[in-house]
């Protein structure tokens, strides 16, 4: 009996059984436009791996609409999505306000970032109404691909038509604050509202020029405004208590040090975007449009209408003022860190 007893347990050890305890693979639901083509996909093919050394096997699956992957999240089908920092804020408003306009300038700004991010001093933000944060990395910086090179300044946002998202309360207001008309778009359909002429500025991410095909509506006039008005990331939500708390950690650090492969990838995109489709701006106007995103942040957090409410409601005070502390780090002599209405 005591030979059978252990013929028995090496048998079930070859087959691979681990007992109560076995880790079953989980959906790991990706939104990326492309698809299992994308830039998305394929930089988390990585996270893939490096969370099954973890202990955590995931089934990858790509998704190209957004709002499909976030239902199949709420509805069980999915135990892990990647989503826009857009499709975050539904369940995170700290992680969710990261893409606040021009409050990350810089990739500087956002690698500085992506490391307190994974530290446990912020843990405590990073799990809100039932759902946390698993990582962050980069998409890359969102660009206004203009229709007409002569919108080079701030002034000259005056009267455009500039697409915004659906639940972009802030970038709304930014759009109304300078004087400029809203056509409301989603993911799904922004790049064809600007190909089409539909719309005169559409923000988006390099890598839309070749994917999304936003040269066609540039024509031959256009271009891309080389001034960063955010940056785009993607981020990895879960159920609260779907994972124990060492793969939480540890996915955050995986998703943190994806930043030098996911840069390499933004940067060949924006590299590959001919010279003469940057519109250059000076360094007035790069000012111009640093003061005038920031006056916009702080007249949403000062507005008593309801626009302005709704649009600084989806800002997390605590993470402005990290945002705010990070710029100042990477450029100690910008006029906001010495201005007396600091975020």
């Amino acid at each position: 009996m005591k030979a059978l007893s252990v013929l028995l347990l090496v048998m079930l050890g070859l087959s691979g059984w681990s007992g109560a305890g076995a880790s079953e693979r989980r959906e790991f639901c990706v939104f990326d436009v492309a698809g299992a083509s994308g830039f998305v996909y394929r930089t988390l093919q990585d996270y893939h791996r490096k969370a099954a050394i973890a202990g955590v096997g995931l089934n990858m699956r790509p998704y190209t609409d957004e709002d499909k992957a976030v239902a199949d999240l709420r509805a069980g089908r999915c135990d892990i999505v990647a989503v826009t920092d857009m499709g975050a804020r539904t369940f995170n408003d700290f992680s969710g306000s990261i893409s606040a306009i021009g409050a990350v300038p810089y990739y500087e700004d956002l690698k500085v970032l992506l490391h307190i991010l994974a530290s446990p001093r912020v843990d405590r933000h990073l799990e809100q109404n039932g759902y946390e944060v698993l990582g962050v990395t980069p998409m890359g910086a969102a660009y206004l691909f203009v229709n007409d090179r002569a919108i080079d300044h701030v002034e000259a946002l005056e009267g455009k038509r500039i697409t915004v998202f659906e639940g972009h309360h802030d970038a709304r207001h930014m759009v109304e604050y300078v004087g400029a008309v809203p056509v409301t778009a989603k993911i799904s359909n922004f790049a064809s509202l600007f190909n089409s002429g539909e719309a005169d500025i559409s923000y988006a991410p390099a890598a839309a020029y070749e994917v999304l095909e936003m040269f066609r509506g540039m024509g031959s006039k256009g271009g891309i405004v080389d001034y960063p008005v955010g940056q785009v990331t993607v981020q990895l939500i879960a159920r609260a208590d779907e994972f124990d708390d060492a793969f939480v950690r540890k996915s955050r650090r995986i998703m943190s040090r994806l930043y030098p492969e996911a840069m390499r990838i933004v940067r060949q995109y924006e590299r590959s975007i001919p010279e003469d489709r940057w519109v250059k701006i000076s360094p007035e106007a790069v000012r111009g449009y640093q003061e005038m995103l920031r006056s916009v942040r702080i007249d949403m957090q000062q507005s008593t209408e309801d626009s302005g409410m709704l649009a600084a409601g989806v800002y997390h005070d605590d993470m402005m003022t990290i945002l705010r502390k990070v710029r100042c780090y990477t450029n100690p002599g910008a006029m906001e860190c010495s201005a007396e209405n600091r975020e």
